[in-house]
């Protein structure tokens, strides 16, 4: 089944199960909103069953709690609320689909691993594809001054937000695109953070367009069936790991 298909087969299930808890406590189905709230949980909890990606989860919760809204503020119809949760996505999250990731957050302990991959004397470009609100670039850009640091979020308003801060800091831009529409040739360096299913993608777009002997630092998610030149832990939990490619000659 495609990833979409677990999605709805989740949001269904959590309104099931909702709608018969209510029947069961003998509850009233025109409590909207305490259904919507069971059927968000319960969705949440059938997308992790069904090994969804983390942040799907509060994408399910959100879904049913903005349909619930939607039936009990009968004066403002309901697809006035799901419009409004699908531009949120658009807005925050750059669209849900494809080979897109979500929003994360590079954690403060795993800086220390990234430096220690890139080479003091290193000099060049630096890019972050997905630089969500810039934290990759406000903590390793002071630190590794000879890099020309910019980052790509295709998010509108997390960009607007990374791009504010990396100017307060000082630390470079962050441009409104698309990594998969961005060429790689000038960079260096290049840091990802992005979701497992994007990892195999990135690589063969890496191979393709970085300089050879470039670095390729990536977050958490290894790339499927490359061995990297370098892995360091920075935490206890499996995805806490920063692992380093070298980019072979063509």
């Amino acid at each position: 089944m495609k990833r979409w298909g677990y999605a709805l087969l989740a949001q269904g299930l959590g309104w099931l199960f909702s709608i018969f808890i209510l029947e069961s406590a003998d509850l009233s189905l025109h409590a909207s909103l305490v259904e919507a709230c069971l059927a968000g949980t319960f969705s949440a909890l059938f997308s992790l069953l069904f090994k969804e990606p983390l942040w799907r989860m509060p994408m399910q919760t959100g879904f049913s709690v903005l349909l619930g809204l939607g039936m009990y503020f009968q004066s403002i119809p309901s697809y006035l609320w799901l419009i409004a949760l699908f531009v949120a996505s658009l807005l925050f999250g750059g669209g849900v689909t494809g080979r897109r990731a979500p929003l994360y957050l590079t954690q403060q302990r795993a800086f220390k691993a990234i430096l220690s991959c890139i080479p003091e004397n290193l000099e060049g470009k630096c890019l972050d594809v997905g630089a969500g609100i810039g934290s990759f670039m406000i903590h390793v850009a002071p630190l590794r001054s000879q890099l020309n640091f910019e980052g790509i979020e295709r998010a509108p308003l997390t960009c607007l937000m990374g791009n504010i801060l990396c100017k307060w800091k000082q630390s470079g831009i962050i441009r409104w695109g698309d990594l998969w529409k961005t060429s790689l040739h000038d960079y260096q360096v290049v840091y990802a953070f992005l979701s497992p299913e994007a990892m195999e993608a990135l690589w063969l777009k890496a191979k393709k367009e970085m300089p050879p002997g470039s670095l390729l630092i990536v977050n958490a998610f290894a790339i499927p069936k490359v061995k990297p030149d370098k892995m360091i832990r920075y935490g206890h939990s499996a995805s806490d790991q920063i692992l380093c490619y070298r980019l072979p000659e063509r």
